[in-house]
């Protein structure tokens, strides 16, 4: 009797191992795909700085034509969500050549908002060259959202080393500690053209606190120029209006009280005197008016509120009838297959 053990032993570790396989499977199922989607979700944010056109990515040289333009899309929805998108297009070649030769774009998306831009900074530093860039802020919120005053800090040491007058063309040329913009400062002081330094600032306020570095110790050499631009701009999303829900009419379902009764004669108004007769209920009697649900009739159970009471479900009596037999059956099948390892064993 004792070598049948083994045998009943090995289909119970069979058994055994097959539920784990399948517990093991489901979890799987259930776990590895969170895990594998974790990463991806925290790298969609980056940090929240632009940078672009500045050293040591270009160069410091003579004779350079360096064109660069970013735009930061800043966007904040009513629920506080935020996101930004930078589209950025740099050019470099020889002075002169303007684009769209020598241009390369980029594209980032991100769950943070842009918070500073540092661009075209320490660069073309030599005789003959060409500094032109641009940053536009442009701000999606919500209406009413606080605005902040930009400060200017612009073209301060620039444009100096003779040449003709004037040598610079700036709105607003300020000195302020601290600006939003700071750009054309210490560039284009080597002597040359008329307005070699060309820089505005464009936007009195703005929804979220961007800071701009630009154009600052850059083309500085004989008959060089620089001409930087930042722009500010902002669009308030009105809130979605909330709902409104119409009025429906409605019918009473009460019947109107019956015509009184009298001593004689045709039948009269409730209370009334007059003869005897069978009231009319009028608000049964009139059809529903147009854009109404209509009325629920009365009358025996089955054809009032709620349905047909009297309706038969005969497939799902049925059904729930031969199931516990089934079920028995499938019990009585189980025990006699243990039974029978039992007694092979």
């Amino acid at each position: 009797m004792q070598f049948a053990w083994p045998l009943v032993s090995s289909r119970t570790s069979r058994r055994s191992a097959t539920v784990f396989a399948v517990a093991t499977t489901s979890v799987s199922i259930l776990i590895l795909p969170g895990l594998a989607a974790a990463p991806a979700a925290s790298a969609a944010a980056s940090a929240p700085a632009a940078a672009q056109c500045d050293t040591p990515g270009y160069p410091t040289g003579a004779g350079f034509q360096v064109s660069c333009t970013i735009t930061i899309a800043n966007a904040v929805t009513a629920a506080g969500a935020s996101s930004s998108t930078v589209t950025a297009t740099s050019c470099l070649a020889a002075a002169g050549v303007l684009p769209p030769a020598e241009c390369t774009t980029t594209f980032d998306a991100a769950t943070q908002l842009v918070t500073s831009v540092n661009q075209c900074n320490g660069v073309a530093d030599g005789g003959g060259s060409n500094v032109v860039c641009s940053v536009a802020v442009v701000n999606t919120i919500p209406a009413a959202t606080a605005t902040s005053v930009v400060t200017v800090n612009q073209c301060v040491g620039s444009g100096s080393g003779g040449g003709t007058q004037p040598t610079e063309v700036c709105g607003p040329l300020a000195s302020t500690t601290n600006a939003t913009v700071t750009q054309c400062d210490g560039s284009a002081n080597g002597g040359g053209p008329s307005t070699r330094v060309l820089c505005n600032v464009t936007g009195a306020d703005s929804a979220e606190p961007v800071t701009i570095t630009q154009c600052n110790g850059s083309s500085n050499g004989g008959g060089s120029t620089v001409t930087c631009s930042a722009t500010f701009a902002n669009n308030f999303v009105a809130a979605p209006a909330a709902p409104t829900t119409s009025e429906v009419p409605t019918t009473s379902l009460a019947p109107t009280a019956p015509a009184g009764t009298g001593a004689g004669g045709s039948t009269g108004a409730a209370g009334g005197g007059g003869g005897s007769g069978l009231a009319v209920v009028g608000s049964l009697a009139s059809p529903a008016p147009p854009g109404t649900i209509g009325v629920i009739p009365f009358g025996p159970p089955q054809t009032g509120l709620g349905g047909a009471s009297r309706s038969r479900d005969g497939a799902l009596f049925w059904g729930g009838l031969v199931t516990p037999f089934g079920a028995a059956a499938a019990v009585m099948v189980a025990v006699r297959r243990r039974r029978t390892f039992i007694a092979r064993a």
